[in-house]
């Protein structure tokens, strides 16, 4: 019923009536954290409405939980009040138009969000962004306002590209994550660097090559690679600049069973978007140890691969990511 009370309301344009309305919390847990869950919650996104929805103003942390909101507008984040850690989580939440500046954190997590935008104003209390398994296919250029953050957590959308200089702002980003996207390609200048970047999670994707890689992230520390398309050539040639930024390859190619110890598989350039077709695909099974001669042995393997969209949606465990542990340790307390 609730459902259908939102979107009649939303079709019919009823009006707010002119007094705000508290949501109480379902749950508290240590007097911080409140749960509000089950609710339907009607949004405006004009500026000269008056909102009609008010939240707990003493909650620390509030996690918004299997809820229909629409829109989650600016009206929604300035009724947030002293709220630092914001957490949308399953329910039906699908356009996002963010601006706060209270909050230190935001997670929207399988809300069937494919609408999401960011204001045109600088963001510098935003720390940590994690959108997740949401059907997203665009990401917002304005994302480059929000230059606090250190931790972007991108994974497990349909992103299909991404330009890595909407990030060039970010001079604290620590931690990106654009793992189990769609990605085919991924734009930057040769100019860029992201000088903080230390983990880089570009894995379950259809990328043939990253340009500049490794140098647009001079500090880079951990990377994940495996699961994409990558060209034989740019597998050749990234190798050795791997070995020499001493950059930790994280992750083997489970698709590449009968091989030594895993790695990463690369596709002949002939190699055209055909799924059904086997193709010639190569292993990396060693690597010279000198940093000068830097190379890698190539096996060639016949073993078909297995369909893109079927890779895809393989949920890969990322033990390094502390960042998501601790994320998912609020979220339950």
């Amino acid at each position: 019923h609730s459902l259908v009370v939102l979107f009649l309301s939303v079709a019919i344009g009823v009006h707010a009536t002119p007094h705000a309305k508290p949501l109480d919390c379902t749950r508290w847990y240590r007097n911080l954290t409140c749960f509000i869950e089950d609710r339907s919650i009607v949004s405006t996104s004009e500026p000269d409405h008056h909102q009609t929805v008010t939240f707990p103003a003493q909650a620390a942390q509030l996690i918004i939980d299997s809820c229909v909101v629409f829109p989650f507008s600016v009206q929604l984040f300035e009724a947030l009040g002293e709220t630092a850690f914001l957490t949308l989580k399953g329910g039906y939440v699908p356009v996002v138009t963010f601006r706060s500046n209270r909050l230190h954190s935001l997670r929207i997590d399988h809300t069937n969000l494919h609408d999401f935008t960011v204001s045109p104003v600088e963001n510098r209390n935003l720390n940590t962004l994690i959108v997740t398994g949401n059907p997203l296919a665009v990401l917002p250029p304005t994302i480059r306002y929000l230059t606090g953050l250190s931790i972007l957590d991108l994974s497990n959308n349909e992103l299909e590209s991404v330009s890595l200089n909407w990030f060039a702002s970010m001079g604290n980003l620590l931690v990106l994550d654009l793992s189990a996207n769609r990605l085919a390609r991924v734009d930057l200048l040769p100019t860029l660097r992201l000088p903080q970047l230390k983990n880089l999670w570009i894995n379950q994707n259809r990328l043939r090559e990253l340009s500049h890689f490794p140098d647009f992230a001079p500090r880079l520390h951990r990377v994940r690679l495996v699961e994409n398309l990558w060209s034989c050539g740019w597998v050749q040639r990234v190798r050795a600049a791997i070995w020499v930024a001493d950059v930790q390859v994280y992750g083997a190619e489970y698709v590449c069973p009968e091989k030594v110890d895993g790695g990463l598989c690369c596709y002949d350039e002939c190699d055209d978007d055909d799924d059904e077709r086997p193709g010639r695909r190569y292993q990396i099974v060693n690597v010279n140890s000198e940093p000068e001669e830097a190379s890698v042995e190539l096996v060639a393997q016949t073993t078909p691969s297995l369909a893109r969209d079927d890779r895809l949606k393989q949920r890969h465990e990322v033990r390094e990511q502390h960042h998501r542990d601790a994320v998912d340790g609020k979220s339950t307390r």
